[in-house]
């Protein structure tokens, strides 16, 4: 493996901190959400592998702040959120400025933050299907 398992958790140490009083603010965890997104958006192309998980993250990020979704516990949130933090920074094991690796490190700690959490993700995505098929029903 490229990056050992204690490489992404010391980067996600760094980022526990924020991501805890983020989680507590509304306000501030939709604008990560916000700021996160064009990065997102920019690197498309390397994100494929997890493009349709990373989605589900921010929705599930979204539900959370709205207060629509609460069964995934704060500790969830938390890595989710770190995750995030650790993606939108510039330095980190391998800095952004290198040009076509910089995004790797970051694609790796998503990587491995969806799997981790891949029962909850499933979860959410099933809450989120029935829950726009309740929107959808005449009834």
């Amino acid at each position: 493996m490229l990056f050992r398992k204690n490489s992404i958790k010391k980067g996600y140490k760094q980022h526990q901190k924020k991501a805890e009083q983020l989680v507590d603010n509304p306000k501030r965890l939709e604008a990560l959400v916000k700021k996160i997104t064009p990065k997102v958006l920019a690197n498309k192309n390397k994100l494929a592998e997890i493009w349709n998980d990373l989605h589900l993250l921010l929705s599930l990020t979204k539900s959370w702040y709205k207060g629509e979704y609460r069964q995934i516990s704060k500790k969830t949130m938390i890595i989710i959120t770190a995750s995030f933090l650790y993606f939108l920074s510039p330095i980190d094991l391998i800095p952004d400025f290198i040009f076509g690796l910089g995004i790797l490190d970051d694609a790796i700690v998503l990587k491995y933050v969806i799997s981790t959490l891949d029962k909850e993700l499933r979860q959410y995505k099933n809450w989120l299907d029935s829950s726009s098929k309740e929107k959808d029903s005449p009834i």
